[in-house]
């Protein structure tokens, strides 16, 4: 069965995912890279998925982005109630990767520019200008600089941006700090979870950090391979805004520990 839209008008979870199923090629050739993944995101919740590489994490995140061939796709997966192509072209549903996949020809603000020109007719409108918006970014003057005047987190930061233009219910991010400096990183965790109290969003992030997960989320969903499945879901209830003395604490130690004993178990 393809991937199916759920019929609820009003969904009570932002992402609802039911025995999803993602086989890569086809007869003798095809691999199952994700198999019977159960999974909710609530309304302004972080969930990260964690898992050593080749787990299926990051195939998982796009077909949520409605990135993948639907034939590939089985079982029922939604976004607020719709797709994820219809969440996507609706402003619904936005995606951040790892590369900040920047046009170097555009300025910042161009580059910001970008999903309003794509969205232009449709009903959502934006209540930041550009300028608002890299002020919540901490980019606040930046529009006329090019991207090879910005540093690795400048760039991402920009990314983040034009990503929360368009006002998501839903952000996905694969790897957004994994090509930073371990200093540049740890800043990029709290200018996250401070810029993501700004909105109304859910966020999933793809993640290879035990670190990053447990710092950022409400949940970490543990994923194991051959095929791709939830091993484990940990959640994290350490209170918000946080800091990184938290990343010190023993129950931050804790909850590491488990994740990392889940993923030995379940390689």
């Amino acid at each position: 069965m393809t991937a199916e839209t759920s019929t609820s008008t009003a969904p009570a979870d932002r992402v609802d995912l039911r025995d999803v199923c993602i086989v890569h090629g086809r007869g003798s050739s095809a691999v199952v890279a994700v198999e019977g993944v159960d999974l909710t995101v609530r309304p302004r919740e972080i969930v990260s998925i964690v898992g050593h590489s080749g787990c299926g994490k990051s195939t998982l995140l796009r077909a949520l982005a409605g990135l993948l061939p639907h034939a590939s796709v089985q079982g029922n997966l939604s976004i607020l109630g719709r797709s994820p192509e219809q969440a996507r072209k609706s402003g619904l549903l936005s995606m951040v990767f790892q590369d900040p996949v920047l046009a170097p020809w555009r300025t910042v603000e161009g580059n910001i520019r970008l999903p309003l020109q794509v969205a232009r007719g449709r009903e959502r409108k934006p209540s930041k200008t550009i300028s608002e918006q890299l002020e919540v970014v901490g980019l606040g003057g930046y529009e006329k600089r090019y991207p090879k005047q910005l540093s690795g987190g400048q760039r991402q930061r920009v990314s983040l941006a034009r990503a929360l233009m368009m006002e998501p219910q839903v952000l996905l991010m694969d790897e957004p700090f994994g090509a930073l400096d371990e200093i540049t990183r740890d800043e990029m965790h709290t200018e996250l979870l401070r810029i993501w109290g700004t909105t109304d969003a859910s966020v999933v992030v793809v993640t290879h950090s035990i670190p990053e997960a447990v710092f950022l989320s409400d949940r970490i969903v543990v994923m194991a391979a051959h095929p791709g499945r939830i091993a484990d879901v940990v959640e994290v209830d350490f209170p918000r805004p946080r800091g990184n003395d938290l990343k010190d604490t023993p129950e931050f130690a804790r909850i590491a520990h488990r994740i990392r004993t889940a993923l030995e178990e379940n390689r």
